[in-house]
């Protein structure tokens, strides 16, 4: 009977000692982020590079840090990033989330406000664009995106409907998007074959955050529970996400000999220290 007590203590133990560390967890990113829940799951490949998983970029199944922003100017666009050389998960400029009928995580691209009688993008100064930069009331043209001097971003001013999209906003896009439907495929087109995700700006008061760190891996673990996009899961993060709970499995098992033996193992090293110093202190006699 008092196995089966001591048995139950331990399991109690376990359960109090992994809600505590949970909760400091939680209440740490919490108290970084500054919203809740403080994280976000990624079910979907719309920003990944390539079909694989790979760490500093956002793929299907990592969880994301998201950090709370106070205004839009504490959000840095594709095109101010390349400006001044600022870069998140590989590529210019912050991914941010924002709300728009479900929860969407993608990069913004440029900030636009409405001048009465065309639209003007925040940051660049039009007397002096670099030479992958054009922009004009019709058209913005983002070139070399790439290595590739043909992989572009073109969003069609010409075609944003200042009723629907208000007066300012984020044009906002997946990297992955871009790679697979085209340059044209940001989230408020509505044009070339490509169906918006979101039909106007991104505001501020849709924005949840922006994306800061990386847990990759584990969120493929809710996926799998919900049955969500398993078949966007890359390889590499199915071969990952197993090694990793292998070593934390196996970690746990190891931590609960060590305090289930502490005295025996003490003992143990006590024995062997003293060893060692009996030979170091023979061998300096001689």
């Amino acid at each position: 009977m008092s196995d089966v007590k001591e048995g139950a203590k331990d399991i109690a133990r376990d359960i109090i000692i992994s809600v505590i560390i949970v909760a400091v967890i939680f209440g740490g990113l919490y108290a970084y982020s500054g919203v809740w829940p403080p994280i976000v799951v990624i079910e979907s490949g719309s920003m990944q590079h390539g079909s694989d998983s790979h760490i500093g970029t956002i793929d299907t199944g990592d969880i994301v840090i998201v950090k709370k922003v106070y205004s839009p100017d504490d959000i840095t666009t594709y095109i101010e990033g390349r400006l001044k050389g600022y870069q998140t998960y590989g590529d210019y400029g912050d991914v941010i989330i924002y709300n728009y009928q479900r929860s969407i995580i993608h990069r913004a691209i440029a900030y636009l406000e409405w001048e009465g009688s065309h639209w003007k993008v925040r940051g660049v100064n039009y007397s002096n664009l670099p030479n992958w930069l054009y922009i004009d009331k019709d058209q913005i043209t983002i070139y070399n995106v790439t290595s590739n001097p043909d992989d572009m971003i073109i969003i069609h001013l010409n075609k944003l409907n200042h009723n629907v999209v208000g007066d300012s906003g984020f044009i906002t896009m997946g990297d992955h998007n871009r790679e697979e439907y085209g340059p044209t495929a940001y989230d408020q087109n509505g044009a070339d074959g490509f169906l918006p995700i979101c039909p106007k700006l991104v505001n501020f008061n849709m924005i949840e955050g922006v994306a800061r760190g990386e847990i990759p891996w584990f969120g493929a673990i809710k996926l799998y529970l919900t049955g969500t996009n398993i078949q966007e899961i890359p390889p590499s993060t199915n071969l990952w996400l197993g090694i990793s709970l292998t070593t934390l499995i196996a970690a746990s098992f190891l931590v609960d000999y060590a305090i289930d033996h502490r005295d025996e193992l003490m003992a143990k090293i006590k024995e062997k220290f003293k060893k060692e110093t009996e030979e170091e202190y023979e061998d300096s006699e001689d």
